[in-house]
Protein backbone atom coordinates (compact mmCIF):
# COMPACT_ATOMS: atom_id res chain seq x y z
CA UNK A 1 0.00 0.00 0.00
CA UNK A 2 1.50 3.69 -1.47
CA UNK A 3 2.09 6.22 1.54
CA UNK A 4 1.86 9.86 1.38
CA UNK A 5 5.26 10.58 0.05
CA UNK A 6 4.49 7.62 -2.96
CA UNK A 7 1.36 9.62 -4.04
CA UNK A 8 2.89 13.29 -3.87
CA UNK A 9 5.48 11.69 -6.31
CA UNK A 10 2.61 10.07 -8.78
CA UNK A 11 0.62 13.04 -8.97
CA UNK A 12 3.46 15.81 -9.44
CA UNK A 13 4.49 12.81 -12.13
CA UNK A 14 0.94 13.14 -13.76
CA UNK A 15 1.17 16.90 -13.63
CA UNK A 16 4.57 17.07 -15.26
CA UNK A 17 5.74 19.20 -12.87
CA UNK A 18 9.45 19.28 -13.38
CA UNK A 19 9.86 23.26 -11.61
CA UNK A 20 7.62 22.67 -8.75
CA UNK A 21 4.61 24.80 -9.07
CA UNK A 22 2.60 22.72 -7.46
CA UNK A 23 3.76 22.61 -3.20
CA UNK A 24 2.90 19.58 -0.89
CA UNK A 25 0.13 21.37 0.25
CA UNK A 26 -1.54 21.80 -2.82
CA UNK A 27 -1.06 18.38 -3.35
CA UNK A 28 -2.39 17.24 -0.32
CA UNK A 29 -5.54 19.19 -0.61
CA UNK A 30 -6.20 18.51 -3.48
CA UNK A 31 -5.21 14.24 -2.43
CA UNK A 32 -7.18 14.77 0.86
CA UNK A 33 -10.10 16.09 -1.28
CA UNK A 34 -10.81 12.84 -4.01
CA UNK A 35 -9.86 10.84 -0.69
CA UNK A 36 -12.93 11.67 1.16
CA UNK A 37 -15.29 11.03 -2.15
CA UNK A 38 -13.63 7.68 -2.45
CA UNK A 39 -14.99 6.86 0.82
CA UNK A 40 -18.48 8.47 0.45
CA UNK A 41 -18.23 6.11 -2.98
CA UNK A 42 -16.39 3.28 -1.21
CA UNK A 43 -15.46 3.04 2.61
CA UNK A 44 -12.98 0.63 4.09
CA UNK A 45 -15.51 -1.88 5.84
CA UNK A 46 -14.27 -2.81 9.22
CA UNK A 47 -15.14 -4.56 12.14
CA UNK A 48 -14.51 -4.45 16.13
CA UNK A 49 -15.56 -4.98 19.73
CA UNK A 50 -16.41 -3.02 22.02
CA UNK A 51 -16.25 -4.33 25.80
CA UNK A 52 -18.96 -2.39 28.35
CA UNK A 53 -17.90 -0.62 31.02
CA UNK A 54 -20.98 0.68 32.21
CA UNK A 55 -24.28 -0.69 32.55
CA UNK A 56 -26.20 2.01 30.00
CA UNK A 57 -28.33 2.33 27.02
CA UNK A 58 -25.67 5.05 25.35
CA UNK A 59 -22.66 3.38 24.44
CA UNK A 60 -19.31 5.14 23.64
CA UNK A 61 -18.27 3.52 19.96
CA UNK A 62 -14.70 5.53 20.15
CA UNK A 63 -13.18 1.89 19.36
CA UNK A 64 -14.80 2.10 16.07
CA UNK A 65 -11.83 4.17 14.30
CA UNK A 66 -13.08 6.14 11.86
CA UNK A 67 -16.74 5.17 12.07
CA UNK A 68 -19.12 6.48 9.15
CA UNK A 69 -22.10 4.26 9.95
CA UNK A 70 -23.01 1.26 11.54
CA UNK A 71 -23.63 -1.83 8.86
CA UNK A 72 -24.10 -4.53 11.47
CA UNK A 73 -24.42 -4.80 15.20
CA UNK A 74 -24.61 -7.45 17.48
CA UNK A 75 -25.00 -7.64 21.52
CA UNK A 76 -24.02 -9.63 23.72
CA UNK A 77 -21.09 -11.21 21.49
CA UNK A 78 -19.55 -13.64 22.66
CA UNK A 79 -16.73 -15.01 20.15
CA UNK A 80 -16.23 -18.48 21.96
CA UNK A 81 -19.55 -19.30 20.86
CA UNK A 82 -20.08 -21.48 17.54
CA UNK A 83 -22.00 -19.20 16.49
CA UNK A 84 -21.33 -15.74 18.02
CA UNK A 85 -23.66 -13.51 15.60
CA UNK A 86 -26.89 -15.16 16.83
CA UNK A 87 -28.40 -12.10 19.06
CA UNK A 88 -28.70 -8.79 16.36
CA UNK A 89 -29.31 -5.52 17.05
CA UNK A 90 -31.43 -3.53 15.44
CA UNK A 91 -32.95 -1.50 18.36
CA UNK A 92 -30.38 1.27 18.40
CA UNK A 93 -29.36 4.69 17.07
CA UNK A 94 -25.97 6.06 16.43
CA UNK A 95 -25.35 9.24 17.75
CA UNK A 96 -22.91 11.99 17.40
CA UNK A 97 -22.07 14.25 20.66
CA UNK A 98 -18.76 16.82 20.36
CA UNK A 99 -17.76 14.48 17.49
CA UNK A 100 -17.66 11.34 19.06
CA UNK A 101 -19.96 8.44 18.56
CA UNK A 102 -22.53 6.48 20.55
CA UNK A 103 -24.63 3.64 19.96
CA UNK A 104 -28.20 4.58 21.85
CA UNK A 105 -30.20 1.06 22.50
CA UNK A 106 -34.11 2.03 22.87
CA UNK A 107 -35.05 -1.64 23.83
CA UNK A 108 -35.51 -3.59 26.97
CA UNK A 109 -32.12 -5.06 26.79
CA UNK A 110 -29.36 -2.79 28.17
CA UNK A 111 -25.79 -3.55 27.86
CA UNK A 112 -24.38 -4.71 31.05
CA UNK A 113 -20.77 -4.40 32.49
CA UNK A 114 -17.81 -6.64 30.76
CA UNK A 115 -21.09 -7.55 27.90
CA UNK A 116 -19.38 -7.37 24.43
CA UNK A 117 -20.49 -5.32 21.44
CA UNK A 118 -19.60 -6.41 17.53
CA UNK A 119 -19.78 -3.80 15.40
CA UNK A 120 -19.54 -4.03 11.88
CA UNK A 121 -19.36 -0.57 9.88
CA UNK A 122 -18.39 1.59 7.02
CA UNK A 123 -15.04 3.42 7.90
CA UNK A 124 -13.37 6.26 6.53
CA UNK A 125 -10.38 5.63 3.64
CA UNK A 126 -7.20 6.82 4.82
CA UNK A 127 -3.29 7.43 2.98
CA UNK A 128 -0.35 7.20 5.42
CA UNK A 129 0.72 10.03 7.20
CA UNK A 130 -1.81 11.95 5.53
CA UNK A 131 -3.93 13.74 8.23
CA UNK A 132 -1.46 11.28 11.17
CA UNK A 133 -3.33 8.40 9.13
CA UNK A 134 -1.06 5.23 10.29
CA UNK A 135 -1.86 3.39 7.25
CA UNK A 136 -2.72 3.25 3.68
CA UNK A 137 -6.71 1.23 3.10
CA UNK A 138 -7.03 2.20 -0.54
CA UNK A 139 -7.28 -0.47 -2.84
CA UNK A 140 -3.83 -1.19 -4.75
CA UNK A 141 -5.91 -1.22 -7.94
CA UNK A 142 -8.29 2.21 -7.06
CA UNK A 143 -5.01 4.15 -6.81
CA UNK A 144 -3.95 4.72 -10.13
CA UNK A 145 -7.73 6.69 -10.52
CA UNK A 146 -6.95 8.57 -7.16
CA UNK A 147 -3.97 10.29 -8.41
CA UNK A 148 -6.23 11.27 -12.11
CA UNK A 149 -8.91 13.08 -9.67
CA UNK A 150 -5.63 14.25 -7.55
CA UNK A 151 -3.74 15.53 -10.54
CA UNK A 152 -7.22 17.38 -11.58
CA UNK A 153 -7.86 18.95 -8.36
CA UNK A 154 -4.17 20.23 -7.95
CA UNK A 155 -4.72 21.58 -11.60
CA UNK A 156 -8.29 23.39 -10.71
CA UNK A 157 -6.38 24.74 -7.68
CA UNK A 158 -3.46 26.31 -9.48
CA UNK A 159 -5.88 27.47 -12.16
CA UNK A 160 -8.05 29.47 -9.65
CA UNK A 161 -4.68 30.67 -8.17
CA UNK A 162 -3.31 32.44 -11.76
CA UNK A 163 -6.21 34.32 -11.70
CA UNK A 164 -4.34 37.56 -10.13
CA UNK A 165 -0.94 36.57 -11.26
CA UNK A 166 0.87 38.90 -13.23
CA UNK A 167 2.77 37.00 -15.86
CA UNK A 168 0.64 34.31 -16.91
CA UNK A 169 0.60 33.03 -20.52
CA UNK A 170 -2.28 33.81 -22.50
CA UNK A 171 -4.83 30.94 -22.37
CA UNK A 172 -2.69 29.49 -19.19
CA UNK A 173 -5.21 29.53 -16.95
CA UNK A 174 -8.45 28.33 -18.40
CA UNK A 175 -6.37 25.41 -20.51
CA UNK A 176 -5.25 24.58 -16.96
CA UNK A 177 -8.67 24.86 -16.01
CA UNK A 178 -9.90 22.65 -19.26
CA UNK A 179 -7.64 19.89 -18.46
CA UNK A 180 -7.83 19.64 -14.46
CA UNK A 181 -11.73 19.37 -14.90
CA UNK A 182 -11.35 16.66 -17.66
CA UNK A 183 -9.44 14.56 -15.19
CA UNK A 184 -11.48 15.47 -12.39
CA UNK A 185 -14.21 13.82 -14.26
CA UNK A 186 -12.75 10.88 -14.88
CA UNK A 187 -11.88 10.36 -11.61
CA UNK A 188 -16.10 11.17 -10.74
CA UNK A 189 -16.99 8.37 -13.82
CA UNK A 190 -14.67 6.35 -11.54
CA UNK A 191 -16.57 6.17 -8.09
CA UNK A 192 -19.87 5.91 -9.83
CA UNK A 193 -18.54 2.27 -11.73
CA UNK A 194 -17.34 1.29 -7.84
CA UNK A 195 -20.06 2.29 -5.84
CA UNK A 196 -22.12 -0.86 -7.25
CA UNK A 197 -19.11 -3.29 -6.28
CA UNK A 198 -19.68 -2.49 -2.49
CA UNK A 199 -23.60 -2.13 -1.62
CA UNK A 200 -23.95 -0.86 2.25
CA UNK A 201 -27.75 -1.12 3.75
CA UNK A 202 -27.33 0.74 7.10
CA UNK A 203 -31.12 0.37 7.39
CA UNK A 204 -32.90 -2.22 9.50
CA UNK A 205 -34.62 -5.24 8.54
CA UNK A 206 -37.87 -4.39 10.59
CA UNK A 207 -39.44 -0.95 11.48
CA UNK A 208 -41.18 0.46 14.46
CA UNK A 209 -44.97 0.31 14.23
CA UNK A 210 -46.85 2.92 13.44
CA UNK A 211 -49.72 2.46 15.63
CA UNK A 212 -51.21 0.24 17.68
CA UNK A 213 -52.99 -1.86 14.74
CA UNK A 214 -49.57 -1.51 12.71
CA UNK A 215 -48.94 -5.48 12.54
CA UNK A 216 -46.59 -4.70 9.91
Amino acid sequence: MASLTAYRTRIINSLDDSTLKYSNDIIDEALRKVLNEYTRAFPNIKTTSVTIATAERSQTLTACANLMAIIQLYHPYNSALSDPFINPREDFALTWQDGIPFAFFTGDDIPQVTEKIFVKYAAKQTIDTLDSATATTVRDDHEDLLIVGAAGQAAMIRASGLTEKWGTLPNQQSNLLIWGKSQYQRFIDFLMEIRSEQPIDIFPDTFWKLDQWDRG
